[in-house]
C-alpha cells in the first residue's frame, strides 16, 4: 500500500519529518492484501510547539468527494506524543477501507504513519511496515504546477499511486510515466472532487507501457483544488513496500 522526506542539511540538523499545522498523510486505512496479509496503521501525533494542541482528525475515504469528512477532535499537551495503533474507529469510521488523513491544529505538529501487514496465522512477528511522513498541505500542486515521484523501478512490482485533493475545490491531474530522459511514455487524466482520494495501480492505468524504470509526473491541468501526491511500490510474493512522497 501510499508520497518525498524533507531533509534539510544547511547549517541544521538533518530532519526526517514536516511541522506544520495543517498535514496530510495520503493513504491511511485497514485492507486485505496479497498472501493472506491484513494491512492496519500506525499514526504517530507529536506536539511540536510549547502550548497545548486542539488538533482535528479528519479522514478523507476513497474513491468520492469528501465534503463533510469524518472528524475526530483531540488534544495534545506540549511536547506530548500520542500513538494510534492500529488506527480505527472513531478515527476511522469503518473496519475496512482506505482513504488520507487531514491533520489540523492551532499548534505544530509532527506526524507519521506506519502501514504494516502479517498474516494471522504467522503473527506479529511477521509484519512488513512502510513509513509515511504526514506533508503540509501548503506544497499541494495546483492548477499549472507538477510534481515528480520515483520508486517504479521493477518489472514485476506492483506500483500504487495515491492522490488527494486538499483545498475543498475540483481539480484534474494528469498522470504521466516518462522514461530516465524526460521523454513520455504515455499519459492518463484523472478528476478529482472537493477532498477527493484516488487510489490506483499504474500498471492497469498504463497497461501497454513498460513502466520499468519510469518517473512519474502527476501535473494539475484544471480546476482550483490542490493536490498531494504518493506511490507505494510493492514487491511480488513478499508484500514488502517501500513509500514515495
Amino acid at each position: 500500500m501510499v508520497l518525498p522526506f524533507l531533509l534539510l542539511a544547511a547549517a541544521h540538523p538533518l530532519m526526517a519529518a514536516y511541522t506544520d499545522r495543517d498535514l496530510v498523510i495520503p493513504v491511511v486505512g485497514r485492507a486485505a492484501g496479497g498472501a493472506g496479509r491484513f494491512f492496519l496503521t500506525a499514526l504517530g501525533l507529536t506536539n511540536a510547539g510549547d502550548r497545548e494542541a486542539v488538533t482535528t482528525l479528519s479522514y478523507l475515504e476513497s474513491g468520492h468527494a469528501n465534503p463533510t469528512p469524518k472528524k475526530t477532535m483531540i488534544t495534545l499537551a506540549p511536547g506530548e506524543t500520542r500513538v494510534f495503533d492500529p488506527l480505527g474507529p472513531p478515527i476511522l469510521p469503518n473496519v475496512k477501507g482506505i482513504g488520507a488523513l487531514r491533520i489540523q491544529s492551532n499548534a505544530d505538529l509532527v506526524a507519521s504513519a506506519r502501514i504494516y501487514g502479517y498474516s494471522p496465522s504467522e503473527g506479529p512477528g511477521s509484519a512488513l511496515s512502510m513509513a509515511l511522513t504526514a506533508i503540509p498541505t501548503r506544497f499541494g500542486i495546483g492548477n499549472g504546477q507538477s510534481a515528480f515521484l520515483h520508486g517504479d523501478g521493477f518489472r514485476n512490482a506492483q506500483y500504487k499511486l495515491y492522490v488527494v485533493e486538499t483545498a475543498g475545490a475540483a481539480l484534474s491531474v494528469v498522470v504521466s510515466v516518462e522514461d530516465l530522459h524526460g521523454q513520455a511514455l504515455g499519459e492518463k487524466r484523472i478528476f478529482l472532487d472537493r477532498f477527493e482520494h484516488v487510489a490506483t495501480d499504474m500498471r492497469q492505468l498504463f497497461p501497454t507501457v513498460n513502466v520499468e524504470n519510469v518517473v512519474i509526473r502527476v501535473r494539475g491541468v484544471n480546476g482550483n483544488g490542490r493536490v498531494i501526491a504518493a506511490g507505494a511500490q510493492i514487491m511480488p510474493g513478499s508484500e514488502d513496500a517501500c513509500a514515495y512522497e
